[in-house]
């Protein structure tokens, strides 16, 4: 059976002359600015009622859209003009900043009004060539490929792009240096965005990024949580959807004041080691070359869907935690900064925190704990 193609759809929101137009009003105020390097001048009102008006215009579309990973995109977009709309941004470059940030915002808007299949058509029609056998488990996936089967304009390859990742956050595809391949694993693992917004939850529920902090970016989450980009910003989409994060500067997303649930005081690292020695397993060898074994084969049992032998999964936690026991005071002895700390508390709540029943995710969990061991080895450096 053949998979129909797309239908190419106008959006709702913007026509694309609208659009245009408000890239030419934006150039003209660029023109008109004074140089940032010569003097420090207030933002335009001009500038800043072009801002609000496709601020909320941008607000609008995203309200409207069915892929989880174009809103992300277009929320981090909104969030950079925003903040620089505010009074984060260092003197005199208010100005160059703010309209760098609406070029971009408006720039994407442009893609979205044309007329052009919509990114969920895009992953639909993807699904039904992977469902049908066009497309077998393995075979690559280029985004430029699919554009051009599709007859896309060059500029709306992004829509590709973004459906791949969507198609990547429910588990059907997979990207790595070589490209994006089909994973062959059947739709509907989007909960995989719920487990990691829900560890997120208990980060911040522990105090490793108490209210009022903000998360590492979305690319500084990759490693520590073994999960693709697409995964994780999904996840923090969903942290924003509930009101527990907001946007913050650098497009990082920062902890609200009131979460909406209980949040525990940081553990203390000068007392913590003592509850992951008794948590460990006794007499574990901590030498740094059996630290790297031990969390290249915990990354690598995650990385490759390994299910390794009974037992085996739960002793490799206890070794990561006593390794975790060792290393967490001569990192704290030479690092004392807000980021290292909240790496040893990542470390010490992924340790302490109750394994949970399903095995998969108790695989994945202990991946986490030995990314964290080795960041832990990093900031110990020749003293553990």
């Amino acid at each position: 059976m053949t998979t129909p193609l797309p239908e190419r759809t106008l959006l709702l929101g913007p026509s694309y002359g609208h659009v245009r137009n408000a890239l030419r009003e934006l150039l003209m105020v660029e023109r008109a600015a004074p140089e940032a390097s010569t003097t420090v001048a207030p933002v335009p009102v001009q500038l800043t009622d072009l801002a609000d008006q496709w601020v909320k215009a941008a607000h609008a579309c995203v309200a409207d859209m069915g892929s989880v990973t174009q809103r992300t995109r277009w929320q981090t977009l909104i969030a950079a003009v925003e903040t620089r709309q505010g009074t984060h941004a260092p003197a005199g470059t208010e100005v160059p900043a703010l309209c760098t940030a609406l070029r971009n915002l408006l720039l994407a808007m442009l893609e979205y009004s044309r007329l052009e299949p919509p990114v969920t058509g895009i992953s639909d029609y993807l699904r039904g060539r992977i469902a049908d056998g066009t497309c077998p488990s393995g075979s690559l996936l280029g985004a430029r490929r699919i554009a051009a089967e599709l007859c896309l304009a060059p500029v709306s390859v992004v829509r590709v792009k973004l459906a791949l990742a969507d198609l990547e956050v429910e588990g059907l595809v997979e990207s790595n240096r070589t490209g994006t391949r089909v994973t062959g694993a059947p739709a509907g693992r989007s909960e995989r965005s719920a487990q990691v917004a829900q560890w997120l939850r208990t980060l911040i529920r522990e105090g490793v990024y108490p209210p009022g902090s903000a998360l590492p970016r979305v690319a500084d989450l990759t490693r520590p949580l073994v999960t693709p980009r697409p995964v994780i910003s999904s996840a923090v989409a969903l942290l924003y959807d509930e009101r527990t994060v907001r946007s913050g500067v650098g497009n990082r997303a920062v902890v609200v004041r009131d979460p909406g649930f209980a949040v525990a005081a940081p553990l203390d690292l000068t007392t913590v080691g003592l509850r992951l020695t008794l948590a460990g397993s006794a007499g574990s060898d901590t030498s740094p070359q059996r630290v790297r074994e031990t969390c290249r084969r915990a990354r690598s049992w995650c990385h490759h869907r390994i299910t390794p032998a009974p037992g085996r999964v739960p002793h490799t936690h206890r070794t990561l935690t006593s390794m975790a026991a060792h290393l967490i005071p001569a990192a704290h002895a030479h690092h004392q900064t807000p980021q290292a700390e909240a790496t040893m508390r990542r470390a010490a709540v992924t340790t302490l925190a109750p394994q949970p029943d399903d095995p998969q995710e108790q695989l994945w969990r202990t991946a986490c704990l030995a990314a964290a061991v080795l960041e832990l080895q990093d900031l110990a450096g020749d003293s553990a």
